[in-house]
């Protein structure tokens, strides 16, 4: 059985709207595909309809000032690489990476990489940050901040602008601060 409810707004501006209120009565043999309901209550038909009159908005535009359109924000291009998920390649353009599954790649155009707890990143990559909470294994250039969290390992040749490491992180092979020159 369907229950409807229909909000009819007058056409001449009254500030005021319709409702029609459709129910059915005790165990009726009407037929269930409902039609708009009539100004008048039926007489027979098993349907009992009550109209009342709700109050509605003094002015249209009141509603419109209330949603205003904000500008958008600046669109970031973003790839999750999920749980279960194995991507072999070259990665480029990409405003941010997050990996909770597996890479092995070379990035490129690139700006941060967060490689989650189940992450593993395997490949290359030049990048302005870097939050490593899983593994990555290979040529890691960090121009800003490397965050090595407790549960991260990173090895291979490493250079850095700055170096955090929780307690333990791990951080093996080749590394440097991209301050030591030579």
């Amino acid at each position: 059985m369907m229950f409807t409810r229909d909000k009819i707004a007058k056409p001449n501006g009254d500030d005021h709207a319709r409702e029609a209120v459709v129910t059915p009565l005790a165990d009726t043999a009407a037929s269930s595909a409902l039609t708009p309901a009539p100004a008048q209550p039926p007489s027979t038909g098993g349907v009992h309809v009550v109209t009342r009159h709700l109050s509605m908005p003094a002015a249209p535009s009141a509603l419109a000032s209330s949603r205003e359109v904000k500008p958008e924000a600046k669109e970031t291009k973003k790839l999750i690489v999920g749980r279960g998920i194995s991507l072999n390649g070259k990665i480029s353009s990409c405003d941010r990476l997050i990996v909770d599954g597996k890479v092995e790649a070379e990035l490129e155009d690139c700006h941060t990489v967060e490689i989650t707890e189940n992450g593993t990143f395997k490949g290359a990559a030049e990048i302005t940050g870097a939050e490593v909470s899983g593994h990555y294994d290979g040529a890691l250039t960090v121009r800003e901040n490397l965050l090595i969290r407790g549960t991260g390992r990173v090895s291979g040749t490493v250079r850095y602008g700055r170096l955090h490491i929780e307690d333990g992180g791990e951080i093996n092979g080749d590394v440097k601060s991209l301050a030591a020159k030579g």
